[in-house]
C-alpha cells in the first residue's frame, strides 16, 4: 500500500489515521520494521513526516497460527523435528513452537534444544523431557555434526565458496560459504556452521558484502525495489542438522523442505528452488 502525506504528522499518527487502526496497533506496525518513507525503512513511531512524504507498507501476513501435525517432520522416542514457519518464536512464550508442541502432545516437559530467529524457517530440534534435553545440551560439541542453512542475499557473490572466521561478542564464530547460484542482483548460498552464535549468519554475510534480503537489522534501510521492501522477512532457512543421539549412537538427519514463501521468492528473484541439493 501507497500513501502520500498531505500534512505535517508523525509516522505513528499518519497510519493510524490512514488505517484506521489504534495508535498502539500504528506502533507496533512500525516497531516490525515493515514501513517506508520515501524508500527508507523506518522504525521510530514519532518520525516526523512532511507533506509530499510518501509511504508503504505491506500487506504484512502473521502466520502464527499454522498446520502443526504437517510441520513435524521428525520424531523418535528422545526428540522431535519440526519446520518452523517464520514469524513463530522457538520457546519463552505462549505463543511458541515449544509451547505449541507441548499442547499438541500434551506432554509439559518438551524443551527446544536449539533456537531458531523469529524470522527464520526450518528445521528446529525439541526434547521431549528434561533429562533428554540436559543430555543433548550436554553432549552437543560431541554430537553435532552438521547444521546446513540456505540464504538469499542482495548483491552478486565473486567467490563459489569461502571460509568466515570472525569473533561474535567476543567468541569464535566459524561460517562456511558455499554459492549455489547468483545473478547479477542477488546470490544464493547455501551456509555450514561450525558454531552457532546469535545472528551468527546474518552478521558474518552482512560483514562480507552479502546482507540477507529482508534483514531488517543487518540489511540496507534504503531500498528502492518494491520486492525487496515487502519481503515479509528474512531470507534464511534452516535445512539440514545432522546429530548424534548421545543415548545410543544414531545418526540422525533432518531436512526441512523449503517454505512456500521461501520457494516464490526464489523463483521471483531467478533462482531454481531445486538447487538447494547441488553443492
Amino acid at each position: 500500500m501507497k500513501y502520500f502525506v498531505d500534512k505535517n504528522t508523525n509516522l505513528r499518527n499518519f497510519i493510524s489515521e490512514k488505517l484506521k487502526i489504534s495508535k498502539n496497533k500504528s506502533k507496533n506496525l512500525i516497531d516490525k520494521r515493515i514501513v517506508f518513507v520515501n524508500n527508507k525503512r523506518i522504525w521510530i513511531s514519532n518520525y516526523n513526516l512532511k507533506v509530499g512524504d510518501i509511504i508503504q507498507i505491506p500487506d504484512y501476513i502473521d502466520n502464527s497460527s499454522f498446520d502443526l501435525k504437517n510441520s513435524i517432520i521428525y520424531e523418535d522416542d528422545f526428540i522431535i523435528g519440526v519446520n518452523k514457519y517464520y514469524n513463530i518464536i522457538t520457546d519463552n512464550n505462549y505463543k511458541s513452537l515449544e509451547n505449541l508442541l507441548k499442547n499438541y502432545f500434551s506432554n509439559n516437559e518438551i524443551k527446544a534444544i536449539h533456537r531458531l530467529d523469529k524470522e527464520t524457517s526450518g528445521a528446529n530440534i525439541f526434547a521431549k523431557n528434561n533429562t533428554i534435553f540436559e543430555n543433548f545440551k550436554e553432549n552437543w560439541d560431541e554430537i553435532y555434526i552438521k547444521k546446513i542453512y540456505l540464504a538469499k542475499s542482495y548483491n552478486s557473490a565473486d567467490f563459489d565458496k569461502i571460509e568466515i572466521n570472525s569473533p561474535i561478542d567476543g567468541k569464535p564464530a566459524n561460517t562456511k560459504v558455499h554459492l549455489i547460484s547468483k545473478n547479477n542482483k542477488y546470490s544464493f548460498f547455501k551456509i555450514e556452521l561450525s558454531t552457532g552464535r546469535k545472528h551468527q549468519i546474518r552478521i558474518h554475510l552482512s560483514k562480507l558484502g552479502y546482507p540477507i534480503l529482508g534483514d531488517k537489522i543487518y540489511g540496507p534501510n534504503i531500498l528502492k525495489s518494491d520486492l525487496e521492501k515487502f519481503t515479509q522477512r528474512q531470507m534464511l532457512h534452516s535445512y539440514e542438522i545432522l546429530i548424534k543421539n548421545p543415548f545410543n549412537n544414531n545418526l540422525i538427519n533432518i531436512k526441512a523442505p523449503l517454505s512456500e514463501d521461501f520457494s516464490n521468492i526464489l523463483l521471483k528473484l531467478g533462482f531454481n528452488p531445486k538447487l538447494c541439493d547441488s553443492k
